[in-house]
C-alpha cells in the first residue's frame, strides 16, 4: 500500500459480558496483553515510565498494519495511574470502542490500534503510577 494513501480502521466492539477471554494474571508491573489469534497471547509489561506503540521498529510495542501509524500512541505511568495518549495517528486510538485522545486506563480496558486489540492489566496489589 502506498504510504500517501489514507487507510481506515474498522472499530471492533468490546466483547459482550461473559464472552471475553480469561484475564491474564496481574504481575509486578501494569501490562498490555495482545492476543493476535485464539490461544496465543503476548504480554508487554510496562516496566518503564513510558512505552510507545506503533508500526515503526523503534517503538516499545510494534504492531504491523497499514492502519497503524509509525508512532501511534504512548502509554505513560503517572501518579494517578496509567494514561494512554494518541500521538496524532491518522486512524485514531480507541478504548472500549470509543475514540480517545487521552484516557486513564482501568483494568480490562480494550485498546484498539489499527486492527489490534490490547487489554490493560493493572499490577498486582500495587499502584499503577509512576515508577
Amino acid at each position: 500500500m502506498d504510504d500517501d494513501q489514507p487507510s481506515f480502521t474498522r472499530i471492533i466492539e468490546p466483547a459482550a459480558a461473559g464472552t471475553a477471554p480469561q484475564p491474564v494474571r496481574a504481575g509486578e508491573h501494569p501490562t498490555l496483553v495482545w492476543r493476535p489469534k485464539l490461544g496465543d497471547e503476548q504480554a508487554f509489561p510496562l516496566e518503564h515510565r513510558t512505552a510507545t506503540i506503533g508500526r515503526n521498529a523503534e517503538n516499545d510495542i510494534v504492531l504491523a498494519g497499514p492502519t497503524v501509524s509509525a508512532r501511534h500512541a504512548t502509554v505513560r505511568r503517572e501518579s494517578v495511574g496509567v494514561v494512554l495518549e494518541d500521538e496524532g495517528s491518522l486512524n485514531g486510538t480507541f478504548v472500549n470502542g470509543q475514540l480517545v485522545q487521552q484516557h486513564l486506563l482501568e483494568a480490562g480496558d480494550q485498546i484498539q490500534v489499527g486492527p489490534h486489540v490490547l487489554v490493560y492489566v493493572p499490577p498486582a496489589g500495587g499502584s499503577a503510577g509512576a515508577a
